[in-house]
């Protein structure tokens, strides 16, 4: 067994953190045997993180060989396995292998600084951003952003602000005499609430807040022991362990300065509470401050109301059952539309309103599942098809069952990869021989597309049976039949070359016709355009730093895309409307995306895993596979698309059918 980092259990080995966890792994039961002084000490740790043999000291998984001593006795960085880089890449201080060409670009790929920090230091009077390029110092903490990343504008930008005796916009003096900042819920923008949840605690909360660095993008909870995105502020679910992300939320406003209305079936006790109407005037204070017993209770409900009255203080009311609000003539009672309320937080695909109610429905191919919202792929388990270094690997996305699917030689990386449903072949991109190469996954047959290309990303149209990728470099998006084979010719042509900014991830809908890109150079943007080329036009170009990560979900027409500069989850409807963004500050170096029913599942090659999380939300965010490799492509087949009864897209494929007449390659133009 590996010195330090492993203790033997029977005929094998196991990690040492096992030892004395209170779960027995070895047959014989020595492993809870705790008799040895680093035995001594319980484990005080969670699921996702290792304790330091002999002491109290938790780290996270990916802290395990990283080149960074985060244990006393240093036992994180024993028996790691050493991981030269390839040819053309450069390896960081924490073991990452980025590309050569990546060092001092003016932003921090191996996620440790280390391909910056080798490069020229900033001048006199400036500061560097985390992302690598230089600002002045005077800059930092003037509540504005010059760092892309925003490192300029840290959390403890408020503790300057009391020290100088004024907080700046979405800060607030705690108390009329205490020099401190406690953080509000929202930016002063004209029309977003101003209001703000009351922390009585305010120099416990603040002190607790110095020593809790959380990125500007989020907020500390109350006890300081964890940040939460502000997105999560007052949404109705319990983020922080301590629930202080829903305190005092009924304060919270929809108009500048007034608290949140009451519904037509509530009563307004004031303080930004309501009273079912039904406690109202009943001979019992109910409100905290008496109000509904005051006034007018005595007058008797004769007013012509379209579902009910009750008495009030104020007189006789009006009052609609649930699902509908009451009229401007305070009389009649209108129905609530859900579906356009609620917006894609409703249903996960399909919405159809009802009277006072509304249910949701799922696409031919899923079935929905007993929550009445969620829909679930029906028929064989949704599998996850992940690029690790030189290995194909699949994952079950219910099971968690991984198998090895393929594997190339140990010194060529499986970069971008796709998946040809007719086929059943997989198609790479590898990086050290320049070629796009294939595998059958019945036959196991391997063969060779095309050589002598680079490219960022490519896409399979399985349809129209081509096969087409992004060359970020060259600045054009190029395509070649599925069937060619390698012949020392290349048979491939250039779709389009023309005013294209780097552009990098790519996806397809095969049934439409269309073709989705990013593009990362000066002005970043993402695309669309006929699978010929043709009808190009721009989707979305703002609010975008480095969108390197695209996925679609035809369930919700939607496509989505990871911000590795912002640090973001973005999605756009594919008629460029209804934008949506949520600041997520784990998001540090996204690869290849994709969307499978109500996940969204991304590649991390900084901390060399594969993620999930809620796709509408950012919520629940879930590691599902780590290695000791970076993670690149990854793809899930699905059938959904290939579905007859499916209902038909705007446009059609029409190399579908014999080729599309032609007698080499063709391109559809729906």
């Amino acid at each position: 067994c590996a010195a330090s980092r492993q203790a033997p259990c029977g005929a094998g080995c196991i990690p040492v953190p096992w030892l004395c966890d209170g779960e027995q792994q070895c047959p014989d039961g020595t492993d809870e045997q705790c008799e040895c002084q680093r035995c001594s000490v319980p484990s005080v740790c969670g699921v996702k993180k290792v304790q330091c043999p002999g002491t109290h000291h938790c780290i996270p998984h990916w802290e395990l060989c990283d080149r960074h001593q985060d244990c006393e006795d240093g036992w994180d960085e024993e028996g790691c396995p050493q991981q030269p880089c390839l040819p053309g890449q450069w390896q960081c201080r924490n073991r990452v292998c980025i590309m050569a060409e990546w060092k001092c670009n003016g932003i921090d790929d191996c996620g440790d600084s280390s391909d910056e920090d080798v490069c020229a230091p900033c001048p006199p009077g400036m500061v560097r951003c985390d992302e690598g390029k230089c600002i002045l110092e005077s800059l930092m903490c003037n509540d504005e952003d010059d760092c892309l990343d925003g490192t300029d504008e840290p959390s403890t930008c408020g503790g300057l602000c009391a020290a100088a005796g004024h907080c700046p916009c979405g800060w607030g003096l705690a108390g009329a005499t205490e020099l401190s900042c406690i953080m509000l819920l929202f930016h002063c923008v004209p029309a977003v609430c101003s209001a703000r949840v009351d922390i009585p605690s305010g120099n416990l909360y603040w002190l607790a807040f110095l020593h809790l660095s959380c990125p500007r993008t989020h907020v500390p909870c109350r006890d300081g022991t964890e940040c939460v995105a502000q997105e999560y502020i007052c949404d109705g679910e319990k983020d922080c362990a301590d629930g202080s992300d829903e305190d005092g939320c009924a304060q919270l406003c929809d108009t500048p300065g007034q608290p949140a209305p009451c519904q037509s079936h509530e009563y307004p006790c004031g303080l930004g509470t309501c009273l079912n109407a039904s406690l109202v005037c009943d001979g019992q204070q109910n409100c905290a401050n008496g109000l509904d017993e005051e006034g007018n209770c005595s007058v008797p409900c004769q007013r012509s109301c379209a579902h009910h009255c009750y008495s009030s203080p104020q007189g006789p009311r009006c009052w609609c059952d649930l699902g509908y609000q009451l009229a401007e003539d305070g009389l009649s009672c209108m129905d609530i539309d859900e579906c356009m309320e609620q917006g894609d937080g409703a249903c996960s695909q399909t919405c159809l309103n009802a009277p006072g109610s509304y249910s949701c429905g799922c696409l031919p191919g899923y079935l929905l599942e007993p929550d009445g919202r969620l829909c679930k792929l029906t028929g064989p388990e949704p599998m996850l098809l992940v690029a690790v270094q030189s290995e194909v690997l699949s994952y079950g996305l219910r099971s968690g069952r991984e198998e090895m699917l393929l594997a190339t030689d140990k010194d060529r990386v499986i970069f971008s990869l796709d998946y040809d449903l007719v086929e059943r072949k997989v198609f790479w991109m590898d990086l050290a021989t320049e070629s796009i190469r294939w595998q059958d996954l019945d036959s196991g047959k391997k063969g060779t597309l095309v050589k002598g290309v680079k490219s960022d990303c490519i896409a399979v149209d399985w349809l129209g049976r081509n096969l087409y990728w992004t060359d970020g470099a060259a600045g054009k998006v190029l395509a070649i039949r599925l069937g060619a084979a390698w012949r020392g010719v290349a048979e491939y042509t250039v779709v389009m070359d023309r005013d294209l900014d780097q552009p990098h991830s790519l996806v397809l809908q095969p049934l439409a016709g269309l073709l989705y890109w990013s593009e990362v150079g000066s002005h970043p943007r993402l695309m669309e355009a006929a699978m010929d080329g043709s009808r190009r036009h721009v989707l979305l170009a703002q609010g975008l730093g480095w969108p390197t990560a695209l996925a679609l979900d035809l369930t919700t027409r939607r496509i989505f895309w990871l911000d590795e500069k912002l640090g973001s989850i973005g999605s756009v409807r594919l008629d460029g409307t209804n934008v949506k963004v949520l600041q997520l500050g784990w998001i540090r170096s996204p690869f290849a995306a994709v969307v499978c029913e109500g996940q969204l599942y991304w590649s991390e090659k900084k901390t060399w895993s594969v993620q999930q999380v809620d796709k509408a939300s950012g919520k629940n965010r879930t590691v599902l596979l780590k290695r000791h490799g970076q993670p690149h492509g990854l793809q899930v087949p699905t059938w959904d698309a290939w579905n007859p009864a499916a209902p038909a897209p705007l446009g059609t494929n029409g190399c579908a059918k014999r080729n599309g007449g032609c007698a080499q390659l063709c391109l559809p133009n729906p």
